[in-house]
């Protein structure tokens, strides 16, 4: 697999992972134009509620799209994906506020997330099992790891976008009509990205399977029959990998902003900051756990969660950014372990020939339920219970996905079709 394949196929998790960085960063904005409101936090928790509702969409993306990936190959669902998640994107950037066409507004904008949903679900599963399948026995870890790096690169430009947006525009423009040129900027990449995905060809797995006629007609039914231990490995390991990142990565600078009282310029400047370390240390990671196991990185990671989350929320709440820094230099190396050997981990325990089926429901309902609700919950949980229970929450989901972990195979260990 050559440079320029990895970036067709990761390039898609950028477009993706930048509508989502947008949506929540600019959830006040988002919730004040498509939604009647009297006062901006209910505006924003609207706003989180429309995202997560999105998410739900995912697992039923991830049948379509995985059916289609298990007996049409593996390439054909990511042109479809990228196309979708384009002309969403662009869409939102247009679409009249409520002031405008009223009720209609909050409907159309709930359609297209709900849209989105269902493509995202096949988008980066597809791109995972792309990955794994292309890569060498000795570097799937690592070349995998370029998905992740692809959504982190997508929140770094949503963190960029809205930093550019602040330095040219005063509040009230932003307010008005400038939130709506990011997506704009977002959504038109996407054909290129569409062009290029039409160059990909089949990855050697999948040819195997056909030429061999291993291929299954009904490939969700089969996993869920003949595969649900591996299923609820792949949900579990979710438990973690969804609730951290969205948390620290997504919504951690609207989170400073409203309840710790940082300014959202300056959280959004550390943030990018961590992630331009990121894009270094996930392939790092993935490189380490080629080498050491990604098992046993995978058990780290958790194990580490549990030690940090409660000590990272105490620097959070200070307020002083030198703390809040190394709260967040914590979360990044934790999260970089986690990108770096969870993706790979998750394809190798799936069934070849019901892989794209299996990951993509299992993968995505675990994302729905604790990654697209990951914003709201912690709003929830902070405002209801105080500053340490998002710390809670997250050893919970930490504890879930160590017992999943210590199930995995190793990566040498790689399932065959069923």
């Amino acid at each position: 697999m050559n440079k320029k394949q990895i970036l067709a196929i990761s390039l898609g998790n950028t477009l993706e992972w930048l509508d989502f960085g947008l949506i929540i960063y600019m959830a006040p904005l988002i919730g004040g134009a498509f939604f009647p409101h009297h006062h901006d936090m209910t505006a924003t928790f609207e706003t989180l509620t429309v995202f997560a509702v999105g998410f739900i969409c995912r697992p039923l993306g991830g049948i379509l799209f995985g059916h289609f990936g298990d007996t049409h190959g593996r390439a054909n669902p990511l042109r479809l994906s990228v196309l979708l998640i384009a002309l969403s994107t662009i869409l939102i950037s247009i679409l009249p506020s409520y002031k405008t066409i009223g009720w209609l507004s909050p409907v159309l904008f709930v359609l297209i997330r709900l849209a989105q949903g269902i493509s995202i679900g096949g988008e980066y599963t597809g791109v995972m099992i792309m990955l794994v399948e292309s890569a060498p026995k000795d570097k799937r870890g690592f070349i995998t790891s370029f998905a992740a790096t692809g959504a982190n690169l997508g929140f770094l430009l949503a963190t960029l976008l809205l930093v550019l947006l602040k330095m040219f525009l005063n509040p009230q423009a932003i307010a008005d009509w400038g939130w709506r040129l990011p997506f704009l900027i977002a959504g038109l990449p996407g054909i290129l990205i569409l062009y290029y995905r039409f160059r990909l060809s089949e990855t050697r797995v999948y040819s195997r399977l056909q030429a061999a006629h291993r291929l299954t007609a009904m490939p969700f039914v089969a996993v869920l029959t003949l595969a649900p231990k591996q299923l609820l490995i792949i949900l579990g390991l979710t438990c973690m990998s969804s609730s951290f990142y969205y948390i620290f990565f997504g919504f951690m600078p609207t989170y400073l902003n409203l309840f710790v009282g940082i300014p959202l310029q300056s959280s959004l400047f550390m943030q990018s900051l961590l992630l331009v370390a990121m894009l270094l240390l996930v392939p790092f990671a993935g490189f380490l756990g080629d080498r050491l196991s990604r098992k046993k990185m995978l058990l780290l990671t958790a194990s580490c969660i549990v030690l940090f989350a409660i000590p990272c929320f105490m620097l959070l709440v200070t307020a002083n950014q030198g703390p809040i820094l190394l709260a967040m230099m914590i979360a990044t190396c934790i999260s970089s372990l986690d990108q770096g050997n969870s993706l790979a981990a998750v394809v190798e325990n799936c069934p070849e020939n019901v892989r794209y089926s299996g990951i993509a429901f299992s993968y995505n309902l675990g994302m729905a339920l604790f990654g697209g609700t990951a914003p709201l919950v912690v709003s929830l949980l902070q405002a209801k219970g105080g500053v340490l229970m998002p710390a809670y929450y997250l050893i919970v989901m930490a504890c879930i996905s160590l017992l999943a972990a210590s199930r995995l195979l190793s990566h040498n260990q790689v399932l065959k079709s069923i």
